[in-house]
């Protein structure tokens, strides 16, 4: 189980800007993770020429038998995704754009209503400042206010719209 003389490899610089950024791993615990990592680790396949495959849950790291080197690490889940869209049956992939399409016609109407209420505190506000009969000590007040609620139309239709947008990409993928 695990590496063979795992402590005399060495990390590529590669590897270790992918353990960084991948696995979210300090440099205060890269030592005692890679040593787990690499001790723990199931063999998987030799690959071309020296190089084996490893994995511990779903870490997977490849290294360099010859050279002894970590070459590097990711997620298995990095690459599972398009393994599960070749493979997905096509009686659940059109149940789950049928989902999908009812999720974006609610979200829409979630956003429209968020927009609609907004847009009326929006338009109060405005009428507030235009009023010739509104006293101007109020006009910051108001401002701020119409401000506000703008911001909130604009966050409503930007979260509306990435949610919508992501969906949409996940039925045309299939």
């Amino acid at each position: 189980m695990g590496v063979k003389d795992y402590p005399s490899y060495i990390v590529t610089e590669h590897a270790k800007e992918r353990i960084y950024s991948r696995f979210n791993i300090t440099k205060n615990e890269f030592d005692a993770w890679v040593s787990r990592l690499m001790s723990q680790s199931t063999f998987v396949e030799n690959k071309d020429g020296f190089m084996k495959k490893y994995r511990l849950n779903d870490v997977v790291l490849i290294v360099d038998s010859k050279q002894k080197k970590l070459v590097t690490v990711y997620s298995q889940n990095e690459y599972d995704d398009t393994e599960v869209h070749e493979h997905t049956n096509p009686e659940v992939k059109s149940a789950i754009n049928a989902a999908l399409r009812d999720m974006i016609k609610r979200r829409k109407v979630k956003t429209a209503v968020k927009i609609h209420d907004n847009l009326q505190a929006v338009l109060d506000a405005c009428d507030r400042m235009v009023n010739p009969y509104t006293n101007f000590r109020f006009t910051d007040r108001n401002w701020d206010e119409l401000i506000t609620n703008f911001m909130e139309v604009k966050k409503a239709v930007e979260a509306g719209m990435n949610v919508i947008e992501e969906a949409e990409k996940k039925i045309q993928e299939g």
